[in-house]
């Protein structure tokens, strides 16, 4: 889902400023088309009732169609960074080396603007929960999440002082919620890493068994299969 400016963050000056769904969504396509992507007619863009920006099965499909095929030159990867990029992520772990890559390309998009025009302002999840207003969550299973959350925010704090000083905490924060929160897991040459893919990124997510696409990774492009029963449903990822 696109986001508003955090009027408190200034990293949110390294974003651009999300145009309205309409606009963006067939700007974004548009160029999409352009980068090779190719989408089902059955594929749309627009907003969903309650999360914002989405894809939605616009007819009914059948289990095993392909709604989105990426070309693997599309997708932000560590395989795909370039090699002064990769040189300087070499010591990191692969959702960290994605991270610090968007942080790279939303400051200078060179050709993506439209992509990174949907990109979260602010950080999304428990990235964007801060000091006192962890308070509102209660439980076991909440205190669970924080746990984790703490875990993975001092990971990315020790890979953030390996970084460039031109890219600030704030700033790297977001790139890992971007991450966090868009990539999808794939199986490249026997190794799981996060890949941020363009149009494939607007699929929401659900737990597994909630979900009805998924992704296959073949030599050359990223492909999702989904099975919604009916016109305009969500499409879910796992």
């Amino acid at each position: 889902p696109t986001r508003g400016p955090d009027k408190g963050d200034t990293s949110a000056s390294h974003m651009p400023s999300p145009p309205s769904p309409d606009a963006s969504g067939s700007a974004f396509l548009d160029w999409a088309s352009s980068a090779g992507v190719a989408t089902s007619a059955a594929f749309l863009v627009e907003p969903t009732a309650t999360e914002g920006f989405g894809a939605v099965a616009g007819e009914r499909v059948s289990v095993g169609d392909i709604l989105v095929t990426v070309p693997r030159a599309s997708a932000l990867a560590v395989f795909s960074l370039e090699e002064e990029m990769r040189q300087t992520t070499t010591s990191l772990a692969q959702s960290h080396a994605l991270a610090y890559a968007a942080c790279r390309v939303a400051a200078a998009p060179r050709g993506r603007e439209p992509w990174v025009a949907l990109w979260p302002a602010t950080p999304e999840g428990t990235w964007g929960v801060e000091g006192d207003s962890w308070r509102a969550f209660d439980g076991d299973a909440f205190r669970e999440l924080r746990r984790l959350h703490e875990e993975g925010e001092a990971a990315a704090r020790a890979a953030h002082e390996k970084l460039p000083p031109d890219i600030s905490w704030e700033r790297f924060k977001l790139g890992v919620s971007i991450v966090t929160s868009r990539a999808a897991d794939l199986v490249v040459s026997g190794e799981r890493q996060p890949v941020l893919l363009p149009v494939i990124d607007l699929c929401n997510h659900r737990r597994g068994g909630e979900h009805n696409c998924a992704i296959v990774f073949e030599d050359d492009a990223q492909t999702t299969l989904t099975l919604p029963r009916h016109a305009r449903t969500p499409v879910y990822l796992t």
